[in-house]
């Protein structure tokens, strides 16, 4: 029997490099390509330009059910606190195709999404108990990534997308302590950073396999995890059994419908080339 493979963070968008990416049926084609049985995918309209419509194009391309199951992550701004409020309510009353809420750096900067510019949002986000993806490509995103796992509490489950990048292990160090901050593997291809991982935190109960994809194939990110003398229970744990955990399980299967309705902080750290899909 093939293993079950969930990967927790993707983009939703055609791109010079996987210019059918923004068809949901190649999508799901690539996906089982490499053995992805279910993904978890963003908007990359949402995130660099038009969270509105970015967020409700998702919501159509996710509600065909085909053997990968692809749910969605609802992208909010920090500065658009009214549009974000109007989003959760129309994507999250009755339907779970969305899983949570994401944010990503500034597009245009690269500056990382902090505790302070995303405190209206996280305040309204609070209420609705479901995880929240924070992209952290460098150690300084996981600082805010930590302090916005400190901010929300145990009630909301924090998932801090990209491991640091080439600072993994700064970063990695700093999300030791929040019980509620989970790491996704996306970011540099560097095996060596799941074995710091292992042993920084105490195991594999925190790791949840993401490929990023399409800037990154997933089959890449499976060849890091190949490279490791993993044993059998934390490969599993970091391939699906965290995210089956992590999320309701109706959110690894068959995606819904769309239906519309209306502690101290860390210690502030010190100031990979990926392997692209082929196109489709």
């Amino acid at each position: 029997m093939s293993e079950r493979i969930v990967d927790v963070h993707c983009i939703f968008g055609a791109t010079a490099f996987a210019p059918n990416w923004g068809d949901p049926s190649a999508v799901r084609a690539a996906l089982r390509e490499r053995g992805i049985t279910t993904a978890f995918v963003s908007s990359d309209l949402a995130a660099r330009y038009d969270p509105v419509a970015g967020n409700d194009a998702l919501a159509g391309a996710l509600a065909a059910t085909e053997d990968v199951s692809l749910r969605g992550w609802l992208v909010l701004h920090p500065d658009r606190v009214e549009d974000a409020n109007t989003q959760l309510r129309r994507h999250f009353g009755s339907s779970r195709s969305f899983v949570g809420a994401a944010l990503y750096a500034d597009p245009v900067s690269g500056v990382p999404v902090t505790l302070r510019s995303a405190q209206e949002v996280i305040t309204a986000y609070r209420r609705f108990s479901r995880p929240l993806l924070v992209e952290t490509q460098s150690a300084e995103a996981m600082y805010e990534a930590v302090r916005i796992a400190q901010e929300v509490g145990t009630g909301i489950r924090v998932i801090a997308s990209g491991m640091g990048g080439d600072e993994w292990r700064e970063a990695v160090d700093l999300a030791a302590k929040p019980l509620n901050l989970f790491l996704d593997i996306s970011g540099a291809l560097t095996p060596e950073k799941i074995e710091y991982a292992l042993d920084t935190l105490g195991g594999a109960r925190k790791l949840l396999f993401a490929s990023g994809a399409p800037a990154t194939d997933p089959a890449a990110v499976l060849g890091m995890l190949n490279d490791l003398s993993l044993n059998a229970e934390d490969r599993e744990r970091i391939l699906s059994g965290n995210a089956l955990r992590l999320f309701d399980a109706g959110e690894v299967s068959a995606p819904a419908v769309e239906e519309e309705a209306e502690a101290p902080p860390p210690s502030r750290p010190a100031g990979v080339g990926l392997a692209p899909l082929r196109p489709l």
